[in-house]
């Protein structure tokens, strides 16, 4: 969020005059960190973002997958 809050100027400012875009709306960036820590709970942290695949997963056994230990180098 801190990343995102440099570029303050991009988003939400109550004295702008410029018309309101869904990045100026004032709950935009609530929004982006409440679906931060939605998808980080799923996974047991803070915060997450999620990855989305067009095509299917090449996986020979789910139960396999979803039950070996979880690190960032998985």
């Amino acid at each position: 969020m801190a990343a995102i809050r440099a570029h303050a100027s991009q988003f939400h400012n109550p004295n702008s005059t410029e018309p309101e875009t869904r990045l100026t709306n004032k709950l935009f960036l609530d929004e982006i960190e409440n679906r931060s820590r939605y998808f980080g709970s799923l996974i047991g942290v803070a915060a997450g973002e999620p990855y989305f695949v067009r095509e299917a997963l090449n996986i020979s056994d789910p139960i396999d997958l979803l039950t070996r230990p979880m690190n960032i180098y998985s």
